[in-house]
Formats: C-alpha cells, sequence, structure tokens
C-alpha cells in the first residue's frame, strides 16, 4: 500500500513537472517573441512627398539587409495601392561605416531584389514571390541603393536591367552569374567595347577602361541589354566576342607591390588596390588573358533562350517607380537631403538628357557627359514615372 501510494505520488510529479515544463517552455516561447519584437527594427513614414516618402527605422543596419526590406515594403504598401513596378530605397547612409557594412559588402553600391518575373526568352523562368514584399499582383523588384546619389550615378540604371538579366542567368558563357564578363557586350552589366579589345598575344588582351561586372561609368544600355528588356528587335543587336575563360592577370606580389598597391586611408585602408595589381598594357589599360574565344550571333542567343516574350512591339516601356528615403536617429534626414534627392530622382525620371550642370552636385567626381538617365540611356524608348505619389496613396 504504501509503495503503491508512493507510486502513484511520483507519477503525480512527474505530470506536475511535465505540465510545469510545458508552462515554462510556453513562457519561454513568448519571451522569444517579445524580445525578436524588441530586436526588429520599427519603420514608419514620416513624411509623404509628391516623388517620394520618407520612411524612419530604429537600425539603418537592419533594413538593409532583405528581411529589413520586405519590412520597409510591407509598411509601404500599408499606405500606398499597389500600383508600383519597382520601389526604390535609397539610404541615407551619412557614415563611412556602411562602406564595409555586412549588409553589403565591399564595393556593392546597390542590389535588386526581382520578386515577379512574367517574360521568357531572357533566360529566367516565370515566377511569382511578390507577395512577401506586400505586393499582391504588380510589383517586380526591388532596389536598394547604398545611398542617394546612387540614384544618378549609373548604379540605379544597372540594377534597374537586373529584372531582366540576373540571378544564374547564362545569356552568353560568363563566370559573373547575371553580368557579361569579359565580352564585348559594353552594358550596364560590364563588358567592353569591341573596337577597344587588342590581342597582345600568347592568350593575353586588353579592352580599355572596363569592369566584367559593371560599367566603368554611367553609360546608355548596350543593345544586347536593349533587346532583352525588350525594347528593341533582336536585328539591332551586334555579334558578340566573348572569352569564355577570361580573367584579370596580376602582377607578382612582392613586398614593393603590396607597399604601392596598399590603401593608405579611406574605408579599405590596410586592403589592396585591386586595379592596381592587375598588369596593364602600354596604355595602362588593364590585361586579361583567355585561352577559350567565341564569338554569339543573336541567332545563337534566341535559339539557347527563345524568343523574347512579349518581343520589343508588345513590350513594357513605361514604368511607375515609388522612391523612399530611409533614415534613422544616427542619420536624421535634413530639408537638403530632401532637396537634393528631389533632385536627383527627378533627373532620373526626366524624359530628357540629365542637365548639364548636375555634375556640381558630385563635386567634379562625374563628367557630365558620362551621366545617363533612365529615358536617355534607353534612347528614348522607354521611360519611367516618380511623380504624383500621393494620387496612389491609400486613404483610412
Amino acid at each position: 500500500m504504501v509503495l503503491k501510494n508512493w507510486s502513484m505520488w511520483r507519477i503525480l510529479r512527474l505530470a506536475l513537472s511535465y505540465k510545469l515544463a510545458r508552462h515554462l517552455l510556453l513562457l519561454a516561447i513568448v519571451a522569444s517573441l517579445s524580445s525578436c519584437a524588441l530586436y526588429f527594427p520599427k519603420v514608419q513614414i514620416s513624411q509623404h512627398l509628391d516623388n517620394m516618402v520618407v520612411m524612419e527605422t530604429t537600425s539603418l543596419e537592419y533594413s538593409q539587409t532583405i528581411p529589413g526590406m520586405n519590412r520597409i515594403c510591407n509598411e509601404f504598401y500599408r499606405h500606398y495601392e499597389d500600383a508600383f513596378d519597382v520601389l526604390v530605397l535609397a539610404y541615407l547612409n551619412k557614415s563611412t561605416e556602411f562602406l564595409n557594412s555586412w549588409a553589403w559588402g565591399t564595393g556593392v553600391e546597390g542590389r535588386m531584389s526581382v520578386v515577379r518575373h512574367n517574360e521568357t526568352g531572357t533566360g529566367t523562368s516565370v515566377f511569382d514571390i511578390g507577395r512577401v514584399t506586400g505586393s499582391e499582383s504588380r510589383l517586380k523588384g526591388v532596389v536598394q541603393l547604398r545611398h542617394p546619389e546612387k540614384i544618378i550615378d549609373g548604379a540605379l540604371l544597372h540594377e534597374l536591367m537586373h529584372l531582366w538579366v540576373f540571378g544564374d542567368v547564362e545569356v552568353i558563357p560568363s563566370d559573373y552569374p547575371g553580368h557579361w564578363g569579359y565580352s564585348s557586350v559594353h552594358g550596364q552589366l560590364g563588358g567592353f567595347q569591341r573596337d577597344e579589345l587588342v590581342s597582345l598575344g600568347d592568350g593575353r588582351y586588353s579592352a580599355g577602361d572596363f569592369m566584367p561586372q559593371k560599367a566603368s561609368q554611367s553609360k546608355r544600355y548596350s543593345e544586347l541589354e536593349m533587346y532583352l528588356a525588350g525594347w528593341i528587335s533582336p536585328n539591332e543587336v551586334p555579334d558578340i566576342w566573348v572569352a569564355e575563360d577570361g580573367k584579370w592577370l596580376l602582377r607578382e606580389l612582392t613586398p614593393e607591390t603590396l607597399a604601392e598597391c596598399e590603401f593608405k586611408s579611406g574605408p579599405n585602408v590596410g586592403s589592396l588596390d585591386f586595379d592596381c595589381i592587375v598588369q596593364t598594357d602600354s596604355n595602362g589599360n588593364k590585361m586579361f588573358s583567355a585561352s577559350k574565344i567565341s564569338n554569339w550571333s543573336i541567332e545563337q542567343i534566341v535559339a539557347k533562350l527563345g524568343a523574347r516574350t512579349p518581343d520589343f512591339k508588345n513590350s513594357q516601356k513605361k514604368f511607375r517607380v515609388a522612391v523612399m528615403l530611409i533614415t534613422d536617429s544616427v542619420n536624421p534626414v535634413t530639408d537638403v537631403d530632401i532637396l537634393i534627392t528631389d533632385l536627383y530622382i527627378k533627373q532620373f525620371s526626366a524624359k530628357r538628357p540629365i542637365s548639364s550642370w548636375i555634375g556640381d552636385i558630385f563635386n567634379d567626381s562625374a563628367e557630365d557627359e558620362s551621366l545617363y538617365n533612365f529615358w536617355d540611356a534607353t534612347r528614348g524608348l522607354a521611360s519611367l514615372e516618380t511623380d504624383n505619389l500621393q494620387s496612389f496613396r491609400l486613404r483610412p
């Protein structure tokens, strides 16, 4: 009898312990969720303007991550209709610490997150994950820019082309997925101008001032990019020279070279200047090597990807864009910030070339003739609209 009562008491204790454990687990989950709610930065729109909204967050760095981006987009759609093809998030970074932020990576000026793609013949499958941003049906992609000046210095042109060329797409052979590599595409996503290619013998080449993954400066879209975006016919795309295994030729990294090429100041102090460690030809142009050369015609590209659908006659050529200026308490927005950002937006969306005096804004860091807006970069065949933003605002 004593043993029986003891067993029953033990079972009761175990049951109570199990119940307590369940309660403790539940409390732990609630506490965890509460801490997450406290950790995830808050976002709210502080100003509704004609060309943009100002969005304030409690953590600018977190808001530059993909989860932070989605949080901002969802907040935007709480106030505005699903009437935009692209959302542009321009972060008001006033500190050089963000140049090497874990949210970006060294040298990255912007990125495009494609959320919907319904064209075929560009090398990418049709998909739709737009609801994660709060858009039910229209949004194609979200651009994140390190700073508002990236709206106009060429970075936004580059990111917009990623609406059609992105991810693991391979239109032509390239070791830079979604970019043109060592080829004569000469576009926003990299490549050189064909008439600047020089064979130096022994599988060595130079091709002027170019980069394999982006334009070396603001420029118009190339013919191949124009075709993939749906703005010109395939007949207008020239043949493309491709170094399929191209790679930069590096100097011997002697102590003297390392000392010469090390950044002595700035956000990259202590690291190596890549342009400095690449070999150059007699004209100062960087050299690369390649053993596998191919030429690609537009007929080969179409055979590989399929015909672009819709074609250039029926494709979209007008785009509605909403710009958000993202700030926090460390980077508070000023009237000057808003004025300058508004200027960038108006110049980028204008249906005319960028005003010649805009280079003064960059303190002569960019030549006037190297700045193109969207209309000019598409040769006047496509345009985007950013104004009248408040006409799309949801009313309580």
